[in-house]
């Protein structure tokens, strides 16, 4: 009986706090016109993706909250919480994505470019720029901005409210497949990660090595 008026108490504080569900309703915003925003090359597009999932929720979020960036998980302060979990955490995924290319079609539907695949300096180009950047806005709007927003309010289940909105982004634009399985994962240990160490740089440290190993691993079995 005490849990579940504790929990239908949460679900009131989330629909009665004016100013959290508006700001839900801002990140929410600000991830549907990343969306919808043209881009007609990758300089428009790393343009958006700043402009709509860094600076108009930070802007947002320093204005109407009055809260340093630090509060929104932009601080490394849990180091030793960092190290447990996030060592625990990358066993965890690497020990999942050797299962999946062993046991399912991950290996054949997670493609890398034949160029990043034979040639080392793009390759490295392709991890440092293209893969590094990708993650790193996921972690600062999902793990971030949203994760934070709500978890302040919701406790741990923002883990999950966070990952579910990524899930119905990939869902609303078609962007299921292999390709986005990792950062479906992802979704979920920086979720946990962030919840732990009240920070999303962790997170964003743990995925960027995570799917360095991994792609190099596809390149070496592809060999």
């Amino acid at each position: 009986m005490f849990q579940a008026k504790k929990n239908k108490s949460d679900l009131s504080l989330f629909l009665h706090n004016q100013k959290l569900l508006i700001g839900f309703i801002v990140m929410l915003a600000c991830l549907f016109l990343e969306i919808a925003f043209p881009a007609q090359n990758s300089a428009q597009l790393i343009t958006k993706n700043v402009f709509f999932l860094i600076i108009l929720p930070g802007i947002y979020i320093k204005i109407f909250f009055e809260k340093n960036i630090s509060d929104f998980g932009f601080n490394l302060k849990e180091n030793k919480i960092a190290m447990i979990w996030g060592s625990g955490l990358g066993l965890l995924l690497l020990a999942t994505f050797f299962m999946l290319i062993r046991y399912s079609g991950f290996r054949a539907g997670y493609g890398l470019s034949t160029a990043a695949s034979s040639n080392f300096w793009f390759f490295l180009f392709y991890e440092v720029i293209i893969v590094n950047f990708t993650v790193f806005i996921n972690e600062v709007f999902f793990r971030g901005f949203l994760f934070f927003l709500l978890e302040k309010e919701i406790n741990y289940r923002a883990i999950f409210v966070q990952a579910m909105v990524y899930f119905l982004t990939l869902l609303f634009i078609g962007a299921f497949s292999w390709q986005t399985v990792p950062f479906i994962l992802f979704a979920i240990t920086g979720g946990i990660l962030a919840y732990k160490t009240k920070s999303f740089l962790y997170s964003y440290f743990l995925h960027i090595f995570v799917i360095i190993i991994l792609d190099s691993y596809i390149i070496y079995l592809a060999r």
